[in-house]
C-alpha cells in the first residue's frame, strides 16, 4: 500500500516537513487503529488499520464526526465526554478499566481499548485516538471469569455438602456447632434469650428391626422435613447423630420454648406416611441471655449438656413428652444446670 497516496499532505495538520516520511509510515503501519480528531469532533486523519477495524474506507471517515464510530446509545454521552476532554485535555492511557466498544460500518459492535492524547499543532488542537481491538482478550477474560465463577459455585456446593447431612439434608453436627455459636454471640449482643431442643425418636431401633433400614431412613427424612416446616426462618435445625436431632431458637424464653417444643412434638406425631406412628422425646434448655463474658463454645456445650439431661428425663418419664431442664431437681432457674 502506498501510504502517501492515502494521507493528506502534512501541511493539513502543520506537520513539519522534516521527518515527514517517517511520521507517515509510523502513522500508517502501526498495528492499532489511529484517528486524529479535531476540536469540533471531526475525523481529520485515519490509518489503514482504522479502515480494517471499522470497515469504512478512509475517504468515508475523513470529515465525519467521531460519533459515527460510537454505538448510538452512547452517542449523546460521548459528545459530552468529548467536550469535557477538549476543555481539560489530558492523556488517557489504555487499560483504564472502562467497558468501551465501537460501532463498525455493518452495525456490529466491537470491544476496544482506547488511548487519547491531546496534540496542539500551532493554534489548532487535535486529539490522537489509538483504538485497539480487544475481542480475543475480552473473550479470554470472559471465559476465565466464567470458569472462576463455576469453580466458586462448585466450591460453595462442596462447602454446602460438607455442612449437610446426606440423608435428611439438614445441617450436620459440625455445622450446627458453628451456627449455634454465632447465634449465642448474636443473643449476647442483643441481650436476647436462646432455647435449645434435643429431640430423640422413641423406639427407633424397633422400626429398623421390624421394617428394615429403608423404612428407618424414610422416617428420618420425614422427621427432618417436619422439623424444617415447623421451624422459623432463623431457627437452626440439624441432625445431631443417629435418630437424634437438635434445634436452636433465638429470642425464645422458657415458657415460649415449651410451647415451641410441644408444636414440634405434635408435628412429628402427625406424620402419616410411615408404617409406624412416630413419637419423640424432647429435652429443652434455655438461657435468658448468654453471659457477657466467657467462651460461646463452652456456653453452647453447657446448653447442649443441659438439654441432653432434660431429654433423658423425658425418656425416663415415659417418652413422647417434653422436659425442660429447669424442672429437674436441683436445677437453677434461668441457667442451664451445671
Amino acid at each position: 500500500m502506498n501510504a502517501r497516496a492515502h494521507l493528506p499532505p502534512s501541511a493539513a495538520l502543520d506537520i513539519p516537513a522534516t521527518g515527514d516520511a517517517i511520521y507517515r509510515r509510523i502513522f500508517e503501519f502501526t498495528p492499532d487503529a489511529l484517528l486524529v480528531v479535531d476540536a469540533a469532533g471531526r475525523i481529520s486523519l485515519a490509518n489503514a488499520q482504522a479502515e480494517k477495524l471499522f470497515g469504512y474506507r478512509r475517504e468515508d471517515l475523513i470529515g465525519q464526526p467521531v460519533e459515527l464510530l460510537v454505538p448510538s446509545r452512547y452517542a449523546d454521552r460521548h459528545v459530552a465526554h468529548r467536550t469535557r476532554f477538549n476543555a481539560e485535555p489530558h492523556c488517557r492511557q489504555m487499560g483504564s478499566g472502562l467497558e468501551l466498544s465501537v460501532r463498525r460500518r455493518d452495525g456490529s459492535e466491537m470491544p476496544v481499548d482506547i488511548m487519547l492524547s491531546p496534540m496542539d499543532l500551532g493554534a489548532a488542537r487535535y486529539t490522537l485516538c489509538v483504538v485497539r481491538d480487544i475481542t480475543e482478550r475480552k473473550a479470554a477474560a470472559d471465559q476465565l471469569r466464567q470458569q472462576t465463577e463455576e469453580l466458586q459455585r462448585l466450591h460453595a456446593a462442596l462447602r454446602e455438602q460438607a455442612s449437610r447431612d446426606s440423608l435428611t439434608g439438614l445441617l450436620n453436627r459440625r455445622a450446627f456447632h458453628e451456627l449455634a455459636s454465632q447465634m449465642l454471640k448474636t443473643a449476647r449482643r442483643r441481650k436476647e434469650s436462646v432455647a435449645l431442643f434435643m429431640i430423640d425418636l422413641d423406639h427407633f431401633k424397633r422400626i429398623n428391626d421390624r421394617y428394615g433400614h429403608a423404612e428407618g431412613d424414610l422416617v428420618l427424612k420425614r422427621v427432618g422435613d417436619t422439623l424444617l416446616a415447623t421451624a422459623r426462618e432463623n431457627d437452626i435445625v440439624a441432625r445431631y447423630g443417629g435418630e437424634e436431632f437438635v434445634m436452636a431458637l433465638l429470642g425464645v424464653d422458657t415458657p415460649e420454648s415449651l410451647i415451641a417444643a410441644e408444636r414440634v412434638r405434635m408435628a412429628i406425631a402427625g406424620i402419616a406416611d410411615t408404617r409406624q406412628r412416630i413419637t419423640t422425646s424432647i429435652g429443652v434448655a434455655s438461657l435468658p441471655s448468654p453471659a457477657e463474658k466467657g467462651d460461646t463454645a463452652q456456653q453452647l456445650e453447657a446448653l447442649l449438656a443441659a438439654a441432653d439431661r432434660a431429654l433423658y428425663a423425658a425418656k425416663r418419664g415415659g417418652r413422647n413428652r417434653i422436659c425442660h431442664v429447669h424442672s429437674l431437681p436441683g436445677a437453677r432457674s434461668g441457667t442451664p444446670a451445671p
